[in-house]
């Protein structure tokens, strides 16, 4: 092939027979002969993928079978680089929208309604030791047991209303901010309030339901687990952003306009 040539990837459309075969490359149709022209110990066959090397007039100076394996690599290359730009598009969108959450909740805040989020769904809030074992469950968990129904106690049971509610109030601090109202900084309060409520419920469940076994037995079979007080931290912090005082933007822009109309009179 000329040094001014180059190579391209085409398609057989054709097989050479009596008449030239044709196959198309850079969106043209061109003939092609198998002598001095194919190169490939296979023969040729209607949609291969094949690499020809076009001399400086763009006749086809030669053509070789792209190999099965090669052209796996290849598009797996392609499909990894897709998948990599995509990833990275939306890690930006990510990071995006977390930054301007972050700014509008406060870091401190954005952390510790995520930790509430993780805790409440991750982290063991109770268990019960069954004599053969102990049975885990986490705050969610717990939301559903019926504590005096043994299939409950071994499944989780099924939620409820009660359950839904949960679910609004550790989202109330993430709606905090877009809501325009003096009141809205509260909803942060949400999430421990709905605690506290969950822990006093669930406990005088829990305590009506193993009384008789815990004064027989002489231990209550149902313990809390220390990883709840994770639970209570991270929404007792997030509690406290509701009590803080807003930014003094608006204060300060209640203040100036006071004093431009003072100026004025």
């Amino acid at each position: 092939m000329s040094e001014a040539g180059h190579k391209a990837r085409g398609t057989i459309v054709k097989v050479p027979d009596a008449t030239p075969g044709l196959v198309v490359v850079e969106g043209q149709q061109k003939q092609f002969t198998l002598e001095r022209i194919w190169k490939s110990p296979i023969a040729p066959a209607a949609n291969m993928t094949v690499d020809i090397d076009l001399d400086v007039n763009g006749s086809i100076a030669g053509m070789t079978v792209v190999d099965r394996q090669q052209m796996t690599s290849e598009h797996m290359r392609q499909l990894g680089g897709v998948a990599q730009e995509r990833g990275k598009e939306a890690a930006d969108l990510a990071k995006k929208g977390v930054g301007e959450l972050a700014a509008r909740m406060g870091t401190v805040a954005l952390a510790s309604a995520v930790l509430v989020w993780i805790a409440w769904f991750f982290f063991p809030a109770a268990g019960i030791d069954t004599g053969g074992g102990k049975i885990s469950y986490t705050f969610w968990k717990l939301l559903a047991v019926d504590f005096k129904d043994l299939e409950s106690l071994a499944t989780g049971g099924t939620h409820g209303f009660f359950s839904l509610l949960g679910l609004l109030a550790i989202a109330a601090p993430f709606a905090a901010p877009f809501v325009r109202a003096t009141w809205s900084r509260y909803l942060n309060a949400a999430p421990l309030v709905y605690i506290v409520l969950g822990l006093i419920i669930m406990w005088s469940k829990e305590h009506s339901a193993f009384k008789e076994i815990a004064q027989n037995a002489g231990i209550n079979p149902f313990s809390w687990s220390g990883m709840i007080i994770v639970l209570l931290i991270a929404a007792a912090v997030l509690a406290y952003q509701a009590v803080q005082e807003p930014s003094g933007g608006l204060a300060s822009g209640s203040a100036l306009s006071g004093g431009s109309r003072g100026s004025a009179t």
